[in-house]
């Protein structure tokens, strides 16, 4: 009895040691072939920066063996650049990595010793490889610590102005695209300059996002009739009221 109850045992360890041996030739043919060797690298979630400098760390595991590759690594590397906030890497078989990457959004500039990229929580981005056409933050202090590159800027002024431009961006991006110019002025009040070089938009100091809306409902009011740009000033300082003067 014993022995027939053997006989099975033995089979089903042979058949087991078998597959295991087909597993592993398989393996070896295939890196000898080198099938399993990365090949191909997709980057996806490059919105606002050129893809380039995520692209140069490729090498660190182009043609090696996708099973074998050091992808922590190369996600640290990704996450190094001061413009990704999170970056998400995986393995699709045979031979292809896919990346995806979110990036911070940049909404102004400012002209410190360089120029600088300002994201909508203030954050202090290169301007190497991203060639957006932002609003350019004038009359703030420049003074170099202020702006730390991968940091966010010690100006709570510049932090007011971006979110008052990541406001603006998200609700009204017909006003958005017009501003050339985000200033405070030597009043230590704010306004843009549209870029037509000629209309400002006076602000003031206070409830700035409201004023916003106000702005909106009095472009809205034009029906198409006259443009923001026909006008030479529109001053939102004074409460419900909106005073312009024509170009």
């Amino acid at each position: 009895m014993k022995k027939h109850k053997l006989i099975p045992m033995i089979s089903l360890i042979s058949t087991f040691i078998v597959v295991l041996l087909i597993c592993f030739a398989a393996f070896k043919w295939a890196d000898f072939k080198r099938i399993y060797n990365v090949s191909s690298i997709n980057v996806q979630g490059t919105n606002f920066f050129d893809r380039t400098i995520i692209e140069e760390k490729n090498n660190l595991i182009l043609s090696k063996n996708i099973l074998k590759s050091d992808l922590k690594n190369y996600k640290d590397q990704i996450m190094e650049l001061d413009h990704i906030v999170d970056c998400k890497v995986s393995r699709q078989f045979p031979s292809t990595i896919n990346v995806i990457v979110y990036e911070r959004e940049p909404v102004a500039l400012i002209n410190s010793d360089e120029l600088i990229i300002l994201d909508s929580e203030g954050v202090c981005l290169p301007v190497e490889y991203c060639d957006l056409s932002l609003p350019i933050l004038t009359n703030f202090k420049t003074n170099p610590e202020l702006y730390p590159k991968g940091f966010k800027t010690a100006s709570n002024n510049v932090i007011t102005s971006v979110q008052l431009m990541k406001y603006t961006k998200d609700n009204f991006s017909n006003i958005y695209d017009e501003i050339s110019e985000f200033v405070f002025n030597e009043d230590s009040e704010y306004e843009f300059i549209l870029k037509n070089g000629k209309t400002r938009i006076m602000l003031g100091t206070n409830k700035l996002s409201t004023k916003m809306k106000y702005l909106n409902s009095f472009v809205q009011a034009f029906d198409g009739e006259k443009e923001i740009t026909d006008y030479k000033y529109i001053d939102l300082r004074f409460k419900n009221q909106v005073i312009v003067k024509d170009s």
